[in-house]
């Protein structure tokens, strides 16, 4: 019986004891509750936060994060904002808290409390456990290769046409493009490709061949389209592993770019069988029509040369000429279009070289076409091109640009060229003498452009440190260095470098270069008494004698391709006593004393290179100018290498690593950078991370610069561009703190902060202070400011001081400065500011106030990202109750036409999540440039161009001036509540886009869509919802 008692006790206490217990811990425990409650939180936000710094770090490496990270964060962030409301109402009720008594408020509110925090005890902790947390991004392919260029005449139409008809046919899974070097081929293809990726086929793969296929080479151009690594050492594994990743794309289109011979495609990967015919398709291109039958190919399209109205079309577009000028020259500049035979590349070429030339280089220019002295009879087919090419190269006149036009012919088919490797070769050879190093790199870089302008080089790459040469023009190049005296150039990939010495194909050589792969032994003396330049790539056996037959070399280059090999000069090199540039890269070395006797050595570049010490006869090359020990390893005696350094008084540029101890590291850099002739010094970073092209540069890492002396001349009073990254010395701002101690700072123009933990201004001085921005840096217009912790804002001065300090600047980039509060003063101008990039700041609820706003005359470029306090771009600046304070515009009068952005092409704006607004309709009427718009994640977003008060007034405005836009490119991205682009009354007047693309915008109706896309030549990608 006691037992049942006991039984029946337990349970009345399981069922209402214990949840009575609960529930009066609502009403009698509240400081427990709201303790724990605040822990479970700010517990979560750190571990947010800290996965949000790894996904961070995860897109810096190009890396797509995983669906379930961003799960775990959306959910993260969904309570967090339903305990933020909990809060607030936790705050309203703050008096029931405060009493003794219970309430229902207080029970209902703890209640809800204790919900949450269980709630968030689920989710903390499941961060860490994530795998995989992120995988590599797919490359973008097809569409990385911009097209802008691309003229459609009736000619290249045909085939255009009859390529994408080939396409769409099903029986069809091998077509072949053929056509004259130089006709566009690649291009059709290329644009056509474009035209069908993501609609007809998932993937576009691009590989070049070119005349000495490297299978290695095509193989890796293949792994990076499809994503993928290649661990497989040989070749046939490679191409294996290949086969099986194409296998997993349904629907793939494979170019086959620049094919000389035939080719076996199934060494690199690609097998065609009946279960992927008609899904697959291959388009090759080449020169010859017999290696489309070789390769059976079902459909060969030729790519013909232009109509004669088509190229003088072209014609007139690069020499910027029109019929009245051919005309009052009796039609020579029409005869010489007619000359090009309808070649694009040598109409570009021709047309651009005579660009702005007087009447009487035109009238030379044509007799000198029309009677070439010789055509190449080995040059198959494109003797008419090749007189075309000469002719731009016979007009660049200066034997400087002459001579880096056929310094580009010893780099390989395709190569991309370093803009930095033609200057130090350059330099080796001399042309003309420069006493500076500085005006000697302005005046290649001149030269380098000319070519570029000339389109006998071509840019690859965005920020412009490579260039590559059109295989026509290349071929052009040889044959021109082949019939000029002493001046053939050889360019090795094919064979052994010691099978040219046996065939005496050296003897004449001006310049060789060797890019056989292979490991080579060159046991002979090279006799080529005219020789001065040699490039050697790859690993190279070199016999005591080689150098002994080339006593005039003025540039030897030997890179390997494998890090830490170790090389032996032979002991001729003492004899090379004309060398002016010596580049030996990636290679262990033993004693590099033989220095010493190179008196004439202006550059010495030994990037990558492992070695027991700088020897001291470093300090002996007294016209030594280029010193580049960028990602060096010193197995010995690091502590003498600035003492060896600092005996090169003649050193003007200066690149090393992190290879000297910390504690000497200051003093190293202040004795270095007070070398009488410095204007670059490099410290732990690439050249071109700068982007900037100044001949004084300076880059610091960790530097106290408190220890320099005002009165002793410094690299930092003359220097063009400054990067100081974890700047030392408790630094507060750059002016005047910085400036003062250095002694001034009066030529800087480039000004870049990183980690400079200390900083809390660029600009401080008291507002009763008379100092002047202008006297401390005149000339700065670009700014960089990277993860400065305690940066509070850009100025602090009087109102004319601000002003002073932003209108001058051009471009202001800011990355991670989160203290970063008001960033636009509202009295300051920003007149010449043209590009301004703001990434992961926690400023206010505006960017620009309205007077900021109106002097934004110049701007070019608009970037913001993850920025998530941000509402609104533009606010208004009103008084009331004698305080400033920031509101939404929304009277139309404050919009007028002449002050917005007129200049704006580019607007980029991504991961702004409460952001509700952009720019109103009735300001879009000035944006007359605007070429590009991104619109990402911004889930708050309904209208791009939203609302003005007076419609009727607005759309007016529109109607008069919508024809004068016509976007290139609009992509809307991840934008959940975007319902359109602007108000539906203005949507009939809204200007077309080229290129449409929308994902994930699940309310954006088709309709909308339709309405954006320029009928005649407009692109449309979208998915509208997940």
């Amino acid at each position: 019986m006691a037992d049942i008692v006991i039984s029946i006790v337990t349970k009345v206490s399981e069922y209402l004891v214990e949840p009575a217990i609960r529930e009066g811990k609502y009403i009698f425990c509240v400081n427990e509750i709201v303790e724990d409650f605040e822990n479970e939180k700010n517990e979560l936000i750190s571990e947010r936060d800290n996965l949000v710094n790894r996904v961070e770090q995860a897109k810096h490496r190009a890396e797509e994060i995983e669906k379930s990270v961003e799960k775990w964060l959306s959910d993260v962030e969904s309570l967090l904002k339903e305990v933020e409301d909990l809060n607030q109402q936790m705050k309203a009720n703050k008096s029931c808290f405060q009493g003794r008594f219970p309430t229902w408020t207080k029970y209902h509110l703890c209640k809800k409390m204790v919900k949450k925090e269980n709630a968030m005890m689920k989710l903390k902790g499941k961060s860490n456990n994530i795998q995989p947390f992120s995988h590599r991004a797919p490359l973008p392919g097809i569409q990385y290769r911009s097209l802008e260029n691309f003229t459609y005449f009736e000619s290249t139409k045909v085939a255009y046409d009859q390529l994408l008809e080939a396409l769409e046919d099903d029986k069809i899974y091998m077509i072949g493009v053929y056509g004259m070097g130089g006709s566009g081929k690649t291009t059709l293809v290329t644009e056509a490709s474009k035209k069908v990726e993501g609609l007809k086929f998932d993937k576009v793969v691009l590989i070049t061949v070119s005349q000495t296929p490297n299978i290695r080479v095509i193989q890796g151009q293949m792994a990076d389209a499809l994503n993928i690594k290649l661990e497989d050492e040989h070749e046939e594994g490679r191409a294996q592993r290949l086969w099986l990743s194409l296998k997993q794309n349904s629907r793939l289109l494979i170019i086959v770019d620049d094919l000389w011979k035939e080719f076996n495609l199934m060494d690199i990967g690609i097998h065609l069988d009946n279960d992927n015919k008609g899904a697959w398709k291959i388009i090759l291109t080449t020169r010859n029509q017999h290696i489309c039958d070789l390769m059976q190919c079902q459909k060969n399209i030729y790519m013909g040369l232009l109509r004669e109205y088509e190229s003088w079309a072209l014609f007139q577009k690069h020499a910027k000429v029109d019929d009245r000028f051919s005309e009052s020259l009796d039609g020579v500049p029409q005869k010489l279009c007619n000359e090009c035979k309808g070649l694009p590349i040598a109409i570009k070429a021709v047309g651009s070289s005579l660009k702005g030339k007087s009447n009487d280089d035109w009238k030379i220019a044509l007799h000198n076409l029309a009677h070439p002295d010789f055509i190449d009879d080995e040059v198959e087919g494109v003797g008419d091109a090749l007189s075309c090419l000469k002719l731009s190269y016979d007009y660049l006149g200066e034997k400087k640009a002459k001579m880096i036009f056929l310094m580009c012919s010893m780099f390989p088919e395709d190569y991309k060229i370093a803009r930095e490797d033609l200057i130090r070769y350059a330099i080796g050879l001399d042309p003309g003498r420069m006493f500076s190093l500085g005006i000697a790199r302005s005046g290649i870089e001149a030269s380098i452009n000319r070519l570029l302008e000339s389109c006998l080089l071509m840019d690859v790459d965005e920020n412009k440190e490579y260039v590559k040469m059109h295989d026509m023009v290349r071929d052009t190049a040889l044959w021109i260095a082949k019939g000029l005296e002493n001046h053939k150039i050889l360019v090795n990939v094919d064979k052994p470098f010691s099978n040219m010495v046996e065939d005496n194909d050296i003897r004449d050589c001006f310049a060789i270069s060797s890019w056989y792969e292979k490991e080579d032994k060159i046991n002979h003396l090279l006799h080529a008494p005219n020789l001065k330049i040699l490039l050697i790539r790859g690993s190279k056996k070199l016999s005591d004698e080689t150098f002994e037959g080339i006593e005039g070399l003025q540039v030897l280059s030997i890179i390997n391709d494998k890090y830490g090999t170790p090389l032996s000069l032979p002991l001729s090199v003492h004899i090379l006593t004309n060398l002016r540039t010596l580049r030996l890269q990636k290679w262990k070395l033993g004693d590099i004393s033989f220095i010493s006797n190179l008196k004439k050595l202006e550059v010495l570049d030994l990037q990558e290179c492992i070695l027991n010490e700088l020897p001291k006869e470093v300090g002996d090359l007294k016209r030594l100018k280029l010193l580049d020990l960028s990602s060096c390893d010193f197995l010995e005696n690091y502590h003498e290498y600035n003492g060896a350094i600092g005996k090169c008084s003649q050193l003007e540029e200066l690149y090393v690593s992190k290879w000297w101890q910390k504690e000497l590291y200051s003093q190293c850099v202040e004795d270095i950078i007070t070398l009488p002739n410095l204007q670059r010094f490099v410290s732990y970073s690439s050249l071109y991370n700068y982007h900037v092209k100044s001949s004084q540069l300076l880059h610091v890492v960790k530097f106290n610069i408190s220890m320099l002396k005002s009165s002793k001349n410094n690299l930092l009073q003359i220097a063009e561009a400054v990067h100081l990254e974890q700047l030392n010395g408790g630094f507060k701002n750059v002016v005047p703190e910085v400036v003062r101690v250095v002694g001034g700072m009066n030529g800087l123009t480039y000004l870049h902060l990183t980690s400079c933990q200390m900083i809390e201004r660029v600009f401080d001085t008291p507002y009763d202070s008379d100092s002047e921005v202008d006297l401390w840096i005149p000339k700065l217009v670009e700014l960089v400011l990277m993860e400065l912790e305690c940066l509070k804002e850009f100025c602090r001065g009087t109102p004319a001081q601000v002003l002073r300090f932003f209108e001058k600047l051009e471009k202001i980039i800011i990355f991670d400065c989160h203290q970063l509060q008001n960033i636009f003063p509202h009295e300051c101008n920003l007149q010449n500011l043209t590009r301004l990039q703001i990434n992961n700041c926690k400023f206010g609820e505006a960017l620009f106030s309205m007077p900021v706003a109106r002097s934004l005359q110049q701007l070019e470029e608009l970037i913001i990202e993850e920025c998530n306090e941000l509402k609104h771009i533009i606010a208004n600046a009103r008084e009331q109750d004698s305080n400033t304070r920031l509101e939404l515009v929304t009277a139309l009068p404050l919009w007028s036409s002449h002050f917005v952005m007129p200049k704006l092409k580019k607007l980029h704006i991504s991961s702004c999540r409460k952001l509700v607004s952009i720019f109103p309709i009735c300001c879009f009427e000035v944006l007359a440039f605007l070429e590009e718009i991104y619109i990402g994640r911004a889930p708050a977003l309904e209208l791009v161009f939203g609302e003005c008060d007076h419609q009727n007034h607005s759309s007016h405005q529109c109607q008069n001036q919508n024809n004068r836009l016509c976007l290139k490119q609009l992509t809307l991205y991840d934008l959940e509540n975007l319902v359109g682009i602007c108000p539906e009354n203005n949507r009939a007047k809204w200007p077309s886009t080229k290129c449409l693309t929308v994902m994930e915008c699940p309310k954006l109706s088709p309709s909308w869509i339709a309405t954006m896309v320029s009928s005649e030549v407009g692109e449309v990608h979208y998915t509208l919802s997940n």
